[in-house]
């Protein structure tokens, strides 16, 4: 995914930008793949429907991605600019994908900023990321978006946050045994400098009781109101509609 991390080693050195998911790829199927597959199978039915082609901005490891794939019969461009994400999702795609359904899909190793793909897609994929990026790279890509879809073009995206938060939270991820280990993480959400929501996750692997392996990795996210993200949506020729889930929105190019 195309976002803006920093990660902190184990040993609480000064934070660094070392890459996306340098620390979280190795736990993201493992703890995350139950909110992905509910939103998955909800984009089943448009992935379906679309006649031209899909692009997926901010493909990660692939959990949306296998649903895409299998739910249509048009091309479908899987974008996933981090290297360690990437990694996990042509391993996921080939050979499990199999067939002609690996002969639909074409990773792209860059930002979306970077595709020419325009006018390939009625259907754009974009999940875990609006709210990872700076207001003027996130205005930039909802052209991007606008550009890749045909007229009545479908774009589908999860609700950003709208508010910092008022104090710090902390959420489980649970926990996922393999052997004799198991592997749990949590993430604490809290106000950040400028406006934005800091997000400090940790995974810690455990076997007996005891501690073996710790990771961290901090992504900033900025949060916009339901005004703000309809504003900027028209801004670039895209009309926000009603809800998908709960969770995932409906916006539509317009004609």
């Amino acid at each position: 995914m195309d976002i803006r991390v920093e990660t902190r080693p184990v040993d609480t050195r000064p934070l660094e930008h070392t890459g996306a998911y340098t620390a979280s790829a190795e736990f993201y199927d493992l703890l995350h793949a139950r909110s992905y597959h509910r939103h998955a199978q909800a984009l089943a039915g448009p992935a379906a429907a679309a006649r031209i082609g899909i692009v997926e901005v901010g493909a990660g490891t692939g959990l949306v991605t296998e649903v895409l794939i299998n739910a249509s019969i048009v091309p479908v461009h899987a974008v996933e600019p981090a290297a360690a994400m990437r990694a996990l999702l042509l391993s996921r795609l080939h050979p499990p994908a199999g067939g002609s359904a690996a002969d639909r899909v074409t990773v792209h190793a860059c930002s979306a900023l970077d595709l020419s793909l325009t006018g390939q897609a009625d259907l754009v994929v974009c999940l875990r990321m609006i709210p990872c990026l700076p207001p003027d790279e996130r205005r930039a890509l909802w052209r991007t978006m606008a550009d890749l879809l045909v007229p009545g073009g479908l774009l589908f995206l999860d609700r950003p946050p709208t508010r910092l938060p008022a104090r710090p939270t902390r959420r489980s991820l649970g926990e996922v045994r393999l052997g004799i280990d198991s592997y749990r993480g949590h993430v604490t959400a809290r106000a950040d400098d400028g406006g934005r929501i800091r997000c400090d996750y940790t995974y810690l692997v455990c076997r007996r009781g005891r501690i073996l392996r710790r990771a961290e990795e901090t992504f900033l996210l900025w949060p916009m109101t339901s005004q703000e993200l309809a504003a900027e949506l028209a801004r670039a020729g895209l009309v926000l509609e009603d809800d998908l889930t709960a969770d995932v929105l409906r916006v539509r190019r317009s004609p």
